[in-house]
């Protein structure tokens, strides 16, 4: 990731694009919801709690603090302070809340029995109040007793919480609580300060509630001009760190490089963290623990060592193309633990959306996915080619990064293209998912190229359920989609995720094109919504399907006139002809399996045994058709005319199919694919300039004896 992110560190610098720089250990609050809010904590001059305040969404996006999980400051999180279990009080609890009814203090007071600060809560208070504070001053270079600094002011006010002796914090805590609901005041954040709703079939320790996320804060800001929780005050900290940290390493003097030809101090930190879209990344993490690095004397960044400047900018840089407002532009989700990222060589004013090539965006349903790939592939085409010359790009860098587990983070995918190779990939994209004859499942649905895992992994059953549940196959992972966007996938690897999408839908397009070809109806709005899901499945498949084949060379010119073409359509076929002939000789009563899907997967194994069923099973069938085209009946569902027509359309395959129909034949994946295909293809349009129903007696084959 450091590679990738240099070069664009170099591109920014060079267009002058100024971004913020965060000390590493000045971290983001926990995201504000009404479930996890972030409560302010005012403190007196003597140090007292003295007020309480929800601080809102938007106010938690412009701060931070300083330190780690273990211990943080001004900001950290803290338990309720007591657990409550009866369930009657746990209701009267909830009506306070909802301003049901009025606080009785008396009574509210009597629950308070069980204490909730257990296990290492008072201990990670007292660091975040006492140690940490003491800590940053120090880092800072401040001391306590300064008086024009508000965060020297509220270090000094957090240690007379900690060292006095009539219960410090937690009883200033308590104190402001019970006289906010004395007053009646925030009812609701007062109680959920003081209870902890818990369940008593639960042992304490593992039932202790979510921690809440406080903020202290000095009740007299407005000497200082600014209160702790603001953006002034927060940004005025961070350049008093990154001021800190870059004296003690100008104190360092070496003539060692690093891995870019810089000067290089070790400042023996570990590499900075980015917080990204769901979840953090380490720019590059070795640990000591590892025993290869002891073989070759590299021990942690010794492999590879980066200066603190170019640590600063790849941080940066990370932080400036990973940025919420740059989505569709620079980055798209992938999926939880994983995001793409492109950026190009120059930065124009305005900027094409890079990313949307190759994902849908966030909240984006499957009905908007329609035929959204080709449009937003024109759009990107338009944007960019309109752009002044000057600000076009000469080549665009990708990558995707994984987190692999807690501790590691990966880049998977690495790879530079040009402008116009993405544009071209798109085209050729949007051509391979729609050549495709006519298919019976509606439109076709170019997915996006990191849509592609989901369709290739998907398992379905015969019953036209998904079999992989909760724990879906990752045959393919996302980033290969990409691979096959632009054109370096290996051909062997086209040639494995066709197959594997061959074996994992079989059991959809079977039961899809045995419903379709019997003329299923859907009685209840379950069961229309479920075909309609099956269909839009089957719609993405056969985009794959085709775009794979294009990728190897296979045209629908030819391979509609090839063998395993012609066998699924002759499938398709006899289940018209099964399905006519039941619906005309057995009042309606058709099978819940037509003859040509029952031998629909054996076609696949043993094309040449799977002919020779069919002939047996259409005998019957045709023999009866050969009599009821001449009757002349044109009563709606059960027109003779239609019998004339599939047996021709019967002959007409079997013609062409006996003659290449060999004991050995045996498909593969291509071919396999092409089955498929014409399976579930619409069937040559009825030619209307005959129709006087008059057929020679000797037109249609009678078996494999025909051959």
């Amino acid at each position: 990731m450091i590679n990738e992110l240099h070069s664009l560190a170099k591109t920014l610098d060079g267009e002058g694009i100024p971004s913020n720089e965060w000390y590493r250990e000045y971290k983001e609050l926990p995201k504000v919801t009404a479930k996890s809010p972030c409560i302010r904590i005012w403190l007196a001059d003597d140090g007292a709690v003295c007020d309480l305040e929800n601080i809102t969404a938007e106010q938690a996006t412009v701060l931070r603090k300083y330190g780690n999980n273990q211990n943080s400051f001004p900001a950290f999180n803290i338990s309720s302070l007591y657990r409550l279990t009866d369930a009657k009080s746990i209701a009267e609890i909830e009506k306070l809340e909802k301003g049901q009814s009025k606080p009785d203090i008396e009574k509210i007071r009597s629950w308070c029995s069980e204490n909730n600060w257990i296990k290492g809560v008072p201990g990670q208070i007292q660091r975040s109040l006492n140690d940490c504070p003491t800590r940053l001053l120090e880092k800072i270079g401040l001391q306590p007793q300064v008086e024009d600094n508000i965060i020297a002011k509220l270090a000094n006010l957090c240690n007379k919480l900690c060292t006095e002796v009539d219960g410090g914090f937690r009883a200033s805590l308590e104190s402001c609580i019970f006289e906010k609901l004395h007053k009646g005041e925030d009812i609701a954040l007062a109680l959920m300060l003081l209870f902890h709703k818990g369940s008593a079939t639960k042992e304490h320790r593992s039932d202790t509630g979510s921690k809440l996320s406080v903020i202290m804060d000095v009740q007299n800001w407005r000497t200082y001009g600014y209160p702790v929780a603001s953006e002034h005050t927060t940004l005025q900290l961070n350049e008093l760190l990154l001021a800190s940290e870059n004296k003690m390493e100008t104190q360092g003097n070496s003539s060692l490089a690093d891995a870019f030809g810089s000067p290089f101090v070790n400042p023996n930190n570990p590499m900075p963290s980015v917080r990204l879209s769901g979840f953090d990344v380490t720019l590059r993490s070795m640990f000591k623990g590892q025993p290869c690095q002891y073989r070759y004397k590299q021990i942690d960044d010794g492999s590879y060592p980066i200066a603190t400047e170019n640590r600063s900018s790849i941080k940066k840089a990370l932080e400036w193309v990973a940025a919420p407002s740059r989505r569709q532009i620079t980055w798209e989700k992938v999926d939880k633990n994983e995001i793409a990222f492109i950026y190009p060589s120059k930065l124009p004013e305005i900027p094409p959306k890079f990313a949307s090539i190759f994902g849908k965006g966030p909240n984006e349903g499957a009905e908007r996915t329609a035929a959204r790939f080709e449009s937003i592939a024109k759009e990107f085409t338009k944007a960019f080619r309109g752009l002044p010359p000057n600000q076009k790009p000469d080549m665009m860098r990708i990558f995707t990064v994984r987190k692999m587990d807690n501790a590691r983070s990966k880049v998977i995918f690495t790879h530079n293209s040009t402008p116009e190779q993405l544009i071209q990939a798109a085209n050729d994209w949007s051509l391979g998912c729609r050549k495709l004859p006519e298919l019976e499942i509606g439109e076709l649905i170019t997915p996006f190229p990191l849509d592609v895992a989901d369709i290739v992994n998907s398992v379905w059953k015969q019953n036209g359920e998904r079999a992989d549940g909760k724990t879906p196959v990752k045959r393919m992972k996302y980033y290969q989609g990409m691979e096959l966007l632009l054109g370096i996938m290996p051909q062997s690897a086209v040639y494995n995720f066709l197959r594997i999408t061959i074996e994992n839908s079989s059991g959809l397009i079977n039961h899809l094109g045995n419903w379709l070809h019997s003329g299923g109806k859907c009685e209840k709005n379950t069961d229309f919504r479920r075909l309609d899901a099956q269909k839009k499945s089957a719609a993405r498949i056969f985009s794959v399907l085709g775009l794979l084949l294009y990728k190897c060379d296979k045209r629908k010119e030819n391979y509609m006139e090839e063998l395993a073409y012609l066998l699924g359509q002759l499938l398709h076929v006899s289940d018209e002809l099964h399905t006519m002939y039941c619906k005309i000789k057995r009042d309606g009563d058709i099978p819940p399996q037509l003859a040509g899907a029952a031998l629909f997967v054996t076609a696949g194994e043993m094309p040449y045994q799977a002919l020779a069923q069919l002939s047996t099973r259409m005998n019957p069938y045709i023999t009866w058709a050969k009599q009821y085209r001449y009757m002349d009946i044109t009563e709606k569902g059960k027109e003779s005319w239609r019998a004339k027509w599939i047996l021709g359309l019967f002959e007409k395959l079997s013609n062409k199919i006996y003659p290449t129909m060999k004991k050995a034949v045996r498909f593969n994946d291509y071919e396999k694919a092409q089955l498929f295909i014409g399976y579930m293809a619409s069937l040559p349009k009825r030619d209307t300039s005959d129709e006087s129903g008059n057929t020679d007696k000797n037109e249609i084959a009678g078996g494999i004896d025909n051959e």
